[in-house]
């Protein structure tokens, strides 16, 4: 696990300080903007909606705990989640570029929010350059998580899509400290997941077991482990450089046990 600049950093701070403090070397006044930032919070409900599709989008969202789906319901009514969303996320962070949202969003577990004006993002790039190069980063590191969907959705099976999806979802839990060395409690069902891959929840069910009776995956009353993680690994092929932390400090060490190198 990344070393934190203690000085800066306090043992409460939200997932977003904690993230970004994993690359950054945050000063008093930046953690402070952070964290002043999300003074307007919303709490939501399981299952309520927060963004429909199509609706004016004024505020920028960061998820400060729970999970959030983000979603489109084709004209024939199929769903599609295109996109997790976990806590130390944006959600709209480029808002001044978009009139209207073009998804929906909707909370998977009970969550909380913070609603951030537009002008908040802005100040950060006047004020913090290099804060707000480690934003520019998430915003990158956002498209290439959509872009390891798109390989997954056509390139890799159904039950390599689902293992990759569960090793990324660990690793991104694990960088705002959510998830353990072992693993982590997924908060998806099996049909909120075939949403994610494009599979039915039959094939879902069928590609779950199939892992699991080959021991490159472990599901225990939610809880994900990954028995032989070197296979997980190989079979899903995950490669973790898609996930990799925008860094101003040198000599950072890896992920959850090096999770991709081996």
């Amino acid at each position: 696990m990344s070393p934190k600049n203690q000085s800066a950093i306090p043992d409460d701070a939200s997932p977003l300080v904690r993230r970004l403090g994993r690359s950054i070397l945050l000063t008093y006044d930046e953690v402070k903007f952070l964290e002043t930032m999300q003074v307007n919070q919303a709490e939501v409900d399981k299952g309520d909606e927060f963004i429909h599709d199509g609706d004016p989008l004024r505020l920028t969202f960061l998820v400060r705990s729970g999970w959030v789906m983000r979603y489109k319901i084709t004209a024939a009514g199929r769903r599609l989640i295109i996109g997790v969303s976990l806590p130390g996320d944006f959600i709209g962070l480029h808002v001044n570029f978009n009139n209207s949202a073009i998804y929906s969003a909707a909370a998977l577990t009970k969550s909380s929010l913070a609603l951030i004006e537009p002008v908040r993002i802005l100040e950060i790039h006047r004020r913090f350059p290099v804060l707000a190069s480690g934003l520019e980063w998430m915003t990158v590191r956002h498209a290439n998580i959509l872009s390891e969907h798109k390989v997954s959705l056509g390139a890799r099976t159904a039950a390599q899509r689902i293992l990759h999806f569960f090793l990324e979802l660990w690793t991104r839990l694990e960088q705002v400290d959510l998830a353990t060395a072992k693993g982590f409690q997924l908060e998806l069902t099996q049909e909120q997941i075939g949403d994610c891959m494009g599979l039915s929840t039959v094939h879902v069910n069928r590609s779950i077991s199939r892992l699991c009776k080959e021991n490159l995956l472990r599901i225990d009353k939610g809880a994900v482990s990954f028995p032989q993680l070197s296979r997980s690994i190989s079979f899903a092929d995950f490669d973790k450089r898609f996930l990799m932390e925008f860094s101003t400090r040198p000599g950072l060490p890896e992920p959850i046990n090096q999770i991709a190198s081996n």
